[in-house]
C-alpha cells in the first residue's frame, strides 16, 4: 500500500506542473497584444522612480510615495524588476503575465483544497488565467504588481490556513501553519488588505466548522488578528498619514459601491474612450447600459441569495469572499482610478469560482446527453470571449495613453533623476 500511495504522489505533482505550464502558455497567449505595451500610466513612472531612490539608498525601499500606502515587499519586487529590466517594458510586462499564471494555478489548488474536484478547479484555475471578471487590467499595467502580489500571498495564506484546519486538525505551529504565518506576515508588507484576510479565515471558520471541529475564534485566528491589529497599531504610530485618508466614506454610496463593483465583472463596460470609439454594436449595448446593469444585479444578488441557501459550504464562502474581499475598494474614493476593474482582481477569485461549479455540476446533470452537456460551457465561453474583448480594447487605448501629454511631466522627472543616478 505504502508503494501504491508513493507512486501516485509523483503523478499528482506531475500533473500539477503541466497544468502550471498550461497556465502559464495560456496567460502568454491571451495577453500577447500587451507585450510590445510601453510604460502607459503615471504609476509606472513613480514605481521607477521609486526603484531610482532605492538604487541610491537602501533603506527607500521602506519610504512611502504620495501614490501609495505602507509597502516595502512591492517595492523590493519592482526594484529586483528595475535591475532586470532597467527600462524596458516587454520584461515588466513578462513578469506580470507569469505572476498572473501562478495566481490563475493558485486558485485551482485552493478550490482544489477546498471542494476535492478537480474538474471545477481546474475550470476555475482557467477562468482566472482568461481574466474572466477583473479583464486583465492589473496584468495589462506595470504598476499593477502590486495586485498581483497581494493577491497571489492572499492565496497563499488562505491555502496553508485551509490545511492546516483540515488535515492538521487546527494544531498550531505545524509546517502550513508556519507558511501561512510567513505568507500573512508578507501580504502586511503589501497593499493594505489583511482584514480582508481576517474576514476570509472567519468566513472559512464558519461555514467548514463542521469539518475541522473548531471554534469560529480559533487560537490560530487569534494569533494572526493579534498580529495584524499589533502591525496596524505600529503602522499608525510610526507613519505620518495614510494616502488615501481624506477619501474614506461612510454612507450609503458605499453599498452603492458594492453594487456596483459587482454589476463590472459582469459587464465591464462603462464610459470611456473606449465606447465611444467602438463600433456600433458595442455603441447600442452601452445605450441600454443601466438597464442592464439593474438586471444584472439582480440577478447577482438572487444568485447569491440562492448559492447561499442551496449550495454548498464552498460555495457559500466563494460568494461570502466575494463580498469581503471588493468591500475594502468601496470605503475610498480615490480621484483618478474611481470604480476601476483593476481592483476586482483579488475578487474575481469568487467569481470564477462560482461560475465554474455553476457550470461543471450543470453539465454533469446533463451527463447522459451526448452534446447538450457541453451546454453549459457556453457562459464560461461567452465570458472568456469578453475578457479577450475588453484586453485588445484596452490594448490599443493604452498604447494611445502613453503618447498622451499628460505623462510628460512624470515622465521629464524620471529622465531627470535617470541622468542625475548616472
Amino acid at each position: 500500500m505504502g508503494h501504491s500511495a508513493a507512486g501516485r504522489q509523483p503523478s499528482a505533482v506531475l500533473k500539477n506542473l503541466l497544468f502550471l505550464a498550461s497556465l502559464l502558455a495560456l496567460g502568454f497567449a491571451f495577453f500577447a497584444p500587451a507585450r510590445n505595451n510601453p510604460f502607459w500610466h503615471s504609476g509606472d513612472y513613480e514605481y521607477l522612480l521609486q526603484a531610482l531612490r532605492i538604487d541610491g539608498d537602501w533603506r527607500q525601499i521602506f519610504a512611502r510615495a504620495p501614490h501609495q500606502t505602507f509597502q516595502p515587499l512591492v517595492n523590493l519586487v519592482f526594484y529586483v524588476e528595475f535591475l532586470l529590466f532597467d527600462v524596458n517594458p516587454t520584461g515588466y510586462y513578462a513578469f506580470n503575465v507569469v505572476v498572473h499564471a501562478v495566481n490563475a494555478f493558485l486558485v485551482y489548488f485552493l478550490v482544489l483544497t477546498l471542494l476535492r474536484d478537480r474538474t471545477i478547479a481546474i475550470v476555475s484555475g482557467v477562468l482566472f488565467a482568461l481574466a474572466v471578471g477583473n479583464y486583465g487590467k492589473a496584468v495589462m499595467v506595470v504598476s499593477g504588481v502590486g495586485d498581483l502580489v497581494i493577491t497571489m500571498l492572499t492565496l497563499l495564506t488562505m491555502i496553508f490556513y485551509a490545511r492546516n484546519e483540515l488535515a492538521e486538525r487546527g494544531q498550531a505551529w505545524t509546517r502550513n501553519f508556519v507558511l501561512c504565518m510567513l505568507f500573512f506576515a508578507l501580504s502586511l508588507l503589501s497593499k493594505a488588505t489583511s482584514f480582508s484576510l481576517l474576514g476570509c479565515m472567519l468566513a472559512f471558520n464558519l461555514f467548514f466548522r463542521e469539518q475541522t471541529g473548531r471554534r469560529l475564534f480559533d487560537s490560530n485566528f487569534t494569533i494572526i488578528a493579534v498580529a495584524a491589529f499589533a502591525v496596524l497599531v505600529l503602522k499608525l504610530a510610526l507613519l505620518p498619514s495614510f494616502p488615501g485618508a481624506s477619501d474614506f466614506v461612510i454612507s450609503w454610496t458605499v453599498p452603492k459601491n458594492v453594487a456596483a463593483y459587482l454589476v463590472r465583472m459582469v459587464f465591464p463596460i462603462q464610459y470611456s474612450a473606449l465606447v465611444t470609439h467602438s463600433g456600433g454594436a458595442v455603441q447600442f449595448i452601452y445605450q441600454l447600459a443601466t438597464e442592464i446593469r439593474i438586471l444584472i444585479f439582480f440577478c447577482i444578488v438572487s444568485y447569491s441569495v440562492f448559492g447561499f441557501v442551496f449550495g454548498n459550504r464552498v460555495i457559500r464562502f466563494f460568494i461570502v469572499w466575494t463580498y469581503i474581499t471588493v468591500a475594502p475598494f468601496c470605503f475610498f474614493r480615490w480621484p483618478v482610478d474611481w470604480l476601476n476593474i483593476r481592483y476586482l482582481y483579488l475578487v474575481s477569485v469568487g467569481f470564477v469560482m462560482i461560475l465554474a461549479s455553476a457550470t461543471v455540476l450543470g453539465s454533469r446533470l446533463l451527463a447522459h446527453h451526448r452534446f447538450r452537456r457541453f451546454v453549459p460551457y457556453a457562459i464560461p465561453l461567452a465570458f472568456a470571449l469578453l475578457s479577450q474583448f475588453v484586453v485588445l480594447k484596452l490594448d490599443g487605448n493604452y498604447e494611445f495613453k502613453a503618447n498622451s501629454p499628460r505623462l510628460d511631466t512624470v515622465k521629464a522627472e524620471f529622465r531627470a533623476a535617470r541622468a542625475e543616478r548616472r
